[in-house]
């Protein structure tokens, strides 16, 4: 045998180094090609050894021989024939598998990947990050910086429509398109990169304007836009629920402290007294509002457990009070409307008259009044005006003037119940009076003593003369004093001191010893004598 032949067996043993020495001498090349040709056996089992290992194809050197140039020409057709149909059939192999990937990602999608999909109005095209890039966006969401209480307003150009919240600054910018403040924001600012809307609670990645789809942001929607089911609000009325904020302090769900809005005095102490009602609560906590400065919305952040601080602020609520005021009374000076806040039952009488819905106040505090001292005149009534007595002019024997002490059933002689509402308002209403010389303003300081429980009031008497035969009791469930603080009763039937931000527990028997300027109670039952 001589040298080429066994160079040729040995080139058929071995595939890989056919390949090579076929590129660098001619000779066996050529006899290769030549028994390919005569047995179909090798020719199948070279290809798919090529195709097994994906191998791209080689360019093979013209080989030098003695063959004719016809044959010549029939060769290197079937070469290039040859590798044809393994470029085809190497397409139709990664169209294959191409299509069999995207099918098995649509079926069972990749638990770390996120789904991210285009904002614009544009063909909505679907990418796939992974877990890696799931973290680095959302690295940048810092709840802490997270405040929903004020007005949604565009820091920049004060606009209020298509806003949206930085989640790394906290911070509103309109808009998220190209040139917008929002969009402005994230290219000038190192990784501020997530922004949710302030009206949906969709969340974007900027400047790629790409709508991000991640559960972990469902807990800032929660406080964005708090929802109470019919069971949560069951539980609310029949036990003290506690949270947790994120500094980790613990507070009490529907007691949590207010901040003070300028000289807002009276709104704070008001607000926490009409959360105790029931049905209105109800009314406030069932009803979807997408807006922060209604009576409504601050009921749900009162109520909400998922607030990321113990505490929340009427701000853009009192600010829509006010420019509302300066509307309906455009000759009404500053010095007025901040007079109006900072007296609790001035503001309880505005917030009756256009705050809370006419068909609640009409269902939950109006009632009928009888005048015992006036042939049982008939007065409609919301909240009952009760008269305190006049402070003593002239200092006891030890040079100090005497504090008088009257009971709150002698207020209530002169009077009885001829409707007597679900939830009784009573009003000291001389508690605070203004010199008209000097203008200023003093206190009463008689003191009123009431019951906390079982406050009985004369029901439907046939006339003056007569004794009465029914009455009503109630039961106290706010007390708010001449300094602003209110003290109101827990679902639990625990009492609690508010003062702002202050919230503290307080003992039922300290709750009679402030100087009462409003209060509301419940009516419990109608008993017969």
């Amino acid at each position: 045998m001589c040298f080429a032949c066994v160079r040729l067996i040995s080139s058929i043993c071995s595939t890989n180094r056919f390949i090579r020495e076929k590129e660098r001498n001619g000779v066996i090349f050529f006899i290769a090609i030549h028994l390919k040709n005569k047995s179909s056996q090798t020719t199948k089992l070279l290809v798919s050894i090529d195709n097994n290992n994906n191998m791209p194809p080689l360019k093979r050197k013209r080989a030098k021989s003695s063959l004719p140039h016809h044959e010549k020409k029939e060769e290197t057709q079937q070469q290039e024939q040859q590798q044809q149909e393994q470029q085809q059939e190497e397409q139709q192999r990664q169209k294959k598998m191409t299509k069999k990937a995207m099918t098995s990602k649509s079926s069972k999608p990749q638990p770390e990947e996120l789904k991210i999909k285009s904002s614009s109005p544009a063909p909505t095209t679907t990418l796939l990050i992974t877990s890696a890039m799931q973290a680095y966006l959302l690295s940048f969401v810092n709840r802490h910086l997270l405040d929903f209480d004020f007005e949604k307003r565009c820091s920049v150009s004060l606009v209020k429509d298509n806003c949206y919240c930085c989640l790394t600054c906290g911070q509103f910018f309109a808009g998220r398109g190209s040139k917008t403040p929002a969009y402005t924001h994230a290219l000038e600012r190192e990784n501020h990169r997530v922004f949710m809307h302030l009206e949906n609670g969709r969340a974007y990645s900027l400047p790629e304007n790409v709508e991000i789809l991640d559960k972990s942001l469902d807990d800032i929607r929660k406080v964005l836009f708090p929802k109470f089911t019919s069971e949560e609000i069951a539980r609310l009325e029949k036990e003290a629920t506690w949270s947790k904020a994120l500094d980790g302090t613990e507070y009490l769900v529907g007691v949590v402290g207010l901040n003070r809005v300028e000289n807002a005095r009276g709104v704070n102490c008001v607000i926490q007294s009409l959360a105790r009602v029931d049905k209105l609560r109800k009314y406030f906590l069932t009803t979807t509002t997408t807006t922060n400065d209604t009576l409504q919305s601050l009921c749900q952040r009162i109520w909400n457990k998922h607030n990321f601080r113990g505490h929340t602020s009427p701000d853009s609520f009192v600010r829509k009070l006010r420019k509302q005021i300066k509307l309906a009374n455009p000759d009404k000076l500053e010095t007025d409307v901040d007079a109006l806040f900072n007296d609790p039952f001035a503001t309880l009488r505005h917030f009756l008259t256009f705050v809370v819905p006419k068909k609640h106040v009409d269902d939950l505090f109006r009632g009928e009044l009888l005048m015992l001292n006036q042939k049982n005149k008939t007065q409609p009534f919301v909240f009952v005006p009760l008269k305190l007595p006049d402070a003593p002019l002239f200092r006891d024997v030890m040079e100090k003037n005497a504090i008088p002490q009257v009971s709150l059933a002698e207020l209530l002689k002169p009077f009885a119940l001829k409707t007597a509402p679900e939830y009784l308002i009573l009003a000291f209403v001389n508690r605070f009076s203004k010199n008209q010389f000097t203008k200023e303003v003093s206190k009463n300081p008689t003191i009123v003593t009431f019951p906390v429980k079982n406050l009985k009031i004369a029901s439907s008497p046939s006339s003056s003369s007569e004794k009465t035969t029914s009455t009503v009791s109630y039961d106290l469930l706010a007390n708010v004093d001449a300094a602003g603080k209110a003290t109101v009763k827990h679902v639990d039937g625990t009492w609690y001191e508010t003062n702002d931000l202050f919230v503290g527990e307080v003992l039922a028997q300290q709750v009679t010893l402030g100087e009462a300027y409003v209060q509301i109670y419940e009516r419990q039952q109608r008993t017969q004598k």
